[in-house]
């Protein structure tokens, strides 16, 4: 044999083995087990004059751009379309796509039960909005009907809204329970729920004002209500004051008094247990943790904008909210279908302006890291997105438990920490809080969760 040839060969074989070993040991890196992904925006839930919007898919599209998103779903209501109006924001859709951004038809299913709109969900991906015969033009809510609920406890019928979920799914599309002040059941079945509505802050916010509440304890009662959708009853039973009402009261009680006495049709809406429990996002992400459904549900941030043909932003009050609430979607390429793809699988963060990457031992958001040792990596950058703002407060939260909290005072924070105590299934996730200097204006963000499981 000759040895020179011999001697290159086991060289040969020692390279590939060497080579796999090193690939084995590597696999670890977000950047060499995962496909590459790029970071979009999008904002799901806003309304065109085919419903209660002010303006056209064009006039989105505008403000969409000027705020850095590349794709919007607009979402009117069903019952307000027709089959016309329907193929037309088909085509309004489709003839306003390119390959730098994504106009996307859906809709949205509305009930009745009041101020606090518990029985609204939005539907995305779906084909037809229209349940059985067309010609008829049966929405799901006129087909399984959700009226005012008297009592003021929510759906009067949470089966029903069961059914919506099921039809949305029944045309393979996505179902999100949007503005649902901590009132979500699992039993629903939906892929999402919105964790901040810009909507139902400033609605809210506006009815306190109303009421005779200044403008920053209005502001504060808007995003509390919004909240009871992350934190279930952690904030339901606060006291706080009633304007011409010297003794506080449970904050419950007061959107009950409130709902009853301020605000048409006069029910007055519980919101909160006895009568009306709520449940947290933690809840509903440790039930699929603990196998009490078979999918995780993930959180979005969205304008639900109506004044979407109001595109002078010299006033800001009157400035279309289109992309003020907003998702930031890792995805692998700009279509309709990776969009969705990447919305179903948990890779995004819901936001009102920080950014953030966030991964556990590699694994992005909405992904499962499996833990054999004992031990996570936690990796996490926050970026404020905005030259006038500070990080506030970055909290890593861990089964629903704040983990570890920092309050950076900086535009960007990185870290990257070891856990060594997982030694059950769970989850991370991240909550961010901004705060523009200039304007004195908040921002949050909040990361879908990376889950762990632990042989």
């Amino acid at each position: 044999m000759n040895t020179r040839q011999s001697g290159g060969k086991v060289m040969r074989i020692f390279c590939i083995v060497a080579l796999l070993l090193l690939t084995l040991t590597t696999t670890g890196s977000a950047s060499q087990s995962k496909p590459p992904f790029f970071l979009i925006y999008f904002d799901g839930h806003m309304h065109t004059t085919r419903s209660d919007g002010s303006g056209s898919v064009a006039d989105i599209k505008e403000m969409a751009l000027r705020r850095g998103l590349n794709a919007v779903i607009i979402t009117d209501h069903c019952k307000d379309l027709t089959r016309e109006e329907w193929a037309s924001l088909v085509a309004e859709t489709q003839a306003l796509s390119d390959a730098s951004f994504l106009a996307l038809p859906g809709f949205e299913v509305t009930g009745s039960d009041g101020i606090f709109n518990r029985d609204h969900f939005l539907a995305w991906g779906v084909d037809d909005p229209f349940v059985g015969d067309d010609t008829l033009e049966l929405c799901p809510e006129e087909v399984w009907e959700s009226p005012r609920n008297p009592a003021g406890t929510g759906p009067m019928y949470p089966e029903h809204l069961t059914k919506w979920v099921d039809y949305i799914h029944s045309q393979q599309g996505i179902a999100v329970h949007n503005h649902p002040s901590g009132t979500t059941k699992l039993e629903y079945g939906m892929n999402n729920l919105e964790i901040y509505n810009q909507g139902h802050v400033d609605d809210v916010a506006a009815y306190a004002a109303a009421l005779g509440y200044p403008p920053q304890q209005a502001w504060q009662l808007g995003l509390t209500l919004n909240n009871f959708a992350i934190y279930g009853e952690r904030d339901v039973n606060m006291l706080v004051q009633f304007p011409g009402i010297p003794t506080p009261m449970p904050l419950r009680l007061a959107l009950w008094y409130a709902t009853r006495y301020y605000v048409p049709p006069y029910i007055g809406q519980w919101l909160g247990s006895p009568e009306a429990p709520l449940r947290s996002w933690d809840d509903l992400l440790m039930a699929y943790v603990n196998g009490e459904t078979e999918k995780p549900v993930f959180a979005l941030a969205q304008s639900d904008s109506h004044n979407t043909g109001d595109l002078d932003c010299s006033d800001a009050n009157g400035c279309s909210t289109v992309g003020v609430a907003k998702n930031g979607v890792y995805v692998k390429g700009l279509s309709a279908r990776e969009l969705f793809k990447a919305i179903k699988a948990g890779r995004s963060f819901a936001t009102t302006g920080p950014s953030l990457t966030f991964d556990v031992n590699g694994e992005w958001m909405g992904d499962t890291a499996r833990i054999a040792n004992g031990k996570a990596r936690v990796n996490l950058s926050v970026n404020a997105e905005n030259p006038t703002a500070v990080l506030l407060k970055v909290d890593i939260l861990k089964n629903g438990v704040v983990w570890k909290s920092f309050n950076p005072l900086s535009g960007v924070f990185s870290t990257s920490l070891l856990d060594g105590e997982v030694n059950q299934d769970g989850y991370y996730r991240v909550e961010v809080t901004a705060r523009d200097m200039n304007s004195g204006s908040y921002t949050f963000a909040w990361s879908n969760p990376v889950f762990v499981d632990v042989p």
